[in-house]
């Protein structure tokens, strides 16, 4: 069974469980739990931790890149406030996209976490406090999980 289809498969059984009320953090979080014990049972190794050895990856998402989104109302600053928490972490855009309608903000990275400094969780904190102090909405989610999710 390809990775992506059993974390979709996790994340649907989740959801199932407990209900489309609870918050994508919780839900992210066990999916990880219970993917590293699956993988290192089936895979006869230690349980793979949020970078570096023992990676999940497959052609549809890895767990060393992040989809990093940014909502809110334009202004100057945004993109260099996300893009230096990025280069102070030791992380590199692979991709960006950035529009602006009518005053409103919106930019989609996928990051490249594979020589981070930090954990995911830490690297996630970061940039929601970041959002705050810009004025903006900021989510990131590795990306094997967003693709995961993203398919229910």
């Amino acid at each position: 069974m390809a990775n992506e289809d059993l974390i979709y498969r996790i994340t649907r059984a989740v959801y199932d469980r407990l209900g489309s009320a609870v918050d994508d953090t919780t839900v992210e979080q066990l999916v990880t739990d219970i993917y590293k014990q699956v993988a290192s049972v089936t895979n006869n190794r230690t349980p793979a931790v949020d970078r570096g050895a023992g990676q999940m990856s497959s052609a549809d998402g890895s767990s060393d890149r992040m989809v990093i989104s940014v909502f809110g109302l334009d202004h100057p600053g945004i993109v260099a406030g996300v893009s230096q928490i990025l280069a102070e972490a030791s992380c590199s855009i692979i991709d960006i996209n950035q529009t602006v309608v009518q005053g409103k903000f919106a930019m989609v990275i996928i990051a490249d976490t594979s020589r981070a400094r930090e954990t995911t969780a830490e690297l996630k904190d970061r940039l929601r406090l970041a959002g705050q102090n810009l004025g903006v909405n900021i989510y990131a989610q590795r990306e094997d999980l967003f693709n995961a999710m993203h398919r229910i």
